[in-house]
């Protein structure tokens, strides 16, 4: 059970009576697999190929020291004949000729979030639990870090509490908390729905300023409660809800500029939403460190890819997210477009049996009902609270993939690796939609391995600690049956998932500490 105040803590209550409950719905997490070396033991790992993510190969050596929560040298064979037996080092274990990667990293996230869609009151009393349940699946997944790029802060915080204390099996989480957006901006939180979402979600998700010193106070704010990141939001239109054209207020330059310069001074980075192309600009022109969702309005231009490049700023595609606005809207939109009926494809190979795993059985009749709404054929469309749902810009995503990521690939612009779960048809590590994606759009599995690890954390400027299996860096590992360099796909069911040198989760049997 989080904790919660104020209206959280009333719907929490109501939720709980709604269910016939007096008390909150106690969950049993996933317990972690039999592992008796501490979490500070010297140890050895042999026998494994051990994959060099920065250049695309296996190093020559294979075995390795771990020291701790941190890798220690890469040895060759015949070293640890030397080194077995010596007191500083308490085990070798044979890692069955598996493949060793680093552990992977999903950049855009929501783990606290809970798709609302058709939940009723009663619901409530297990979102917590599906919190936890988001956590679980995403480290089961190989994602031993996740940015949470808006949540609320008791939520985030008692996740992360849960998981430090090993309470709960789960990655390691890199919060932004509270979004910032402008008086009048956004399109799909408003000051109504943040009043509700903190009933739902336990904590208000957006932030609305309507000057400089409101803006100043919500970067002093999330920075206090440890944020990583400064989030905000630039969209002018709309994807359902209002009129097509419809105009959302966005910052200007000068406060983007703002924004950025304060995280800045704070030594945080900067994030933004932006699904349609005048924010994308915005933020690039002010070279936010990051923009995530692909546009749906009209593609990157080579000369966005380029000022990308050279700016620094990163884009994170959530190619699930196409798989969310792929609905079929009959007529409306572009229902022939190979690239929408490819996300239609993804939707219906992944979405369905990623809800089945992914949620609780309590929940999950609301989720698949989601998943059913998307996936059912409805003429002039409506989404439930917001009104008609804008086919031409929903497809728009998937529409104008192809030329974005192909100006992208041309310009050597950084591209990351996130999902959006939490979107009611997604989860949080469910990166199988993303690298079938990458695939489609040209890039290699050495390229997008690189991408999930490495190139992640160069994103969120965690880099020199995490990422890469390199001697000093943290002990987040994966072991795969498959060789990832070869099929990428393999990454998405790890055999054994190590978080700082310690194996929570083991499904090779023969790996024994």
């Amino acid at each position: 059970m989080m904790e919660k105040h104020g209206l959280a803590k009333l719907g929490q209550g109501m939720g709980n009576l709604a269910a016939g409950k007096l008390a909150s719905f106690k969950y049993l997490p996933e317990k972690p697999a039999k592992w008796e070396l501490s979490a500070d033991s010297n140890w050895i790992l042999i026998n494994v190929k051990i994959v060099d993510v920065d250049n695309g190969g296996l190093f020559d050596e294979e075995a390795i020291i771990i020291q701790g929560q941190r890798f220690g040298k890469r040895i060759r064979t015949q070293e640890v004949v030397q080194l077995t037996g010596k007191p500083e080092i308490e085990r070798v274990i044979d890692g069955m000729g598996y493949y060793l990667v680093p552990g992977m990293s999903d950049i855009h996230c929501h783990v606290s979030l809970i798709s609302e869609y058709g939940m009723k009151l009663s619901s409530l009393h297990y979102f917590d639990a599906q919190r936890m349940k988001n956590c679980e699946y995403a480290f089961s997944k190989g994602c031993t870090t996740v940015r949470d790029s808006g949540g609320a802060y008791d939520m985030i915080h008692g996740l992360i509490d849960r998981i430090e204390n090993r309470n709960l099996l789960g990655p390691r989480i890199i919060p932004s908390y509270t979004v910032l957006t402008p008086k009048g901006g956004m399109w799909d939180v408003n000051g109504v729905m943040n009043k509700m979402a903190t009933m739902l979600f336990g904590g208000k998700l957006i932030d609305y300023a309507n000057n400089a010193q409101d803006i100043k106070d919500h970067i002093n704010e999330v920075v206090k409660w440890g944020a990583q990141s400064i989030k905000i939001y630039l969209e002018d239109k709309p994807l359902y809800g209002g009129k097509e054209d419809t105009s959302f207020s966005m910052f200007t330059d000068e406060q983007v500029e703002y924004i950025h310069d304060l995280a800045d001074l704070h030594g945080k980075i900067t994030e933004s939403h932006a699904m349609f192309i005048n924010g994308a600009r915005k933020a690039i022109r002010n070279m936010i460190n990051s923009v995530a969702h692909l546009t749906v309005d009209e593609p990157y231009t080579a000369d966005d890819a380029e000022l990308m490049a050279s700016n620094n700023v990163a884009l994170v595609p959530t190619f699930g997210v196409g798989s969310y606005l792929a609905m079929d809207c009959g007529s409306e939109g572009f229902p022939e477009n190979e690239e929408y009926l490819f996300f239609r494809e993804m939707l219906r190979k992944h979405c369905r049996s990623c809800i089945e795993t992914a949620t609780l059985p309590e929940l999950r009749k609301a989720y698949l009902n989601f998943y059913n709404f998307i996936e059912r054929k409805i003429e002039n469309r409506k989404m439930a609270g917001f009104g008609k749902v804008h086919a031409r810009h929903c497809h728009g995503f998937g529409v104008n993939a192809p030329a974005s990521m192909k100006n992208f690939r041309k310009a050597g612009t950084k591209i990351g690796v996130g999902t959006d779960g939490g979107n009611g048809i997604t989860f949080p590590g469910s990166l199988d939609i993303e690298f079938e994606s990458f695939l489609r759009y040209g890039y290699s599995s050495p390229e997008i391995l690189r991408m999930a690890t490495l190139g992640n954390m160069e994103i969120i400027k965690m880099d020199e600690s995490l990422g890469s299996i390199a001697e000093g860096k943290m002990a987040d590992m994966l072991l795969v049956r498959e060789n990832p360099l070869d099929n990428i796909m393999a990454m998405t069911s790890p055999a054994s998932v190590f978080k700082e040198g310690y194996c929570y989760i083991n499904k090779n049997k023969e790996l024994i500490a």
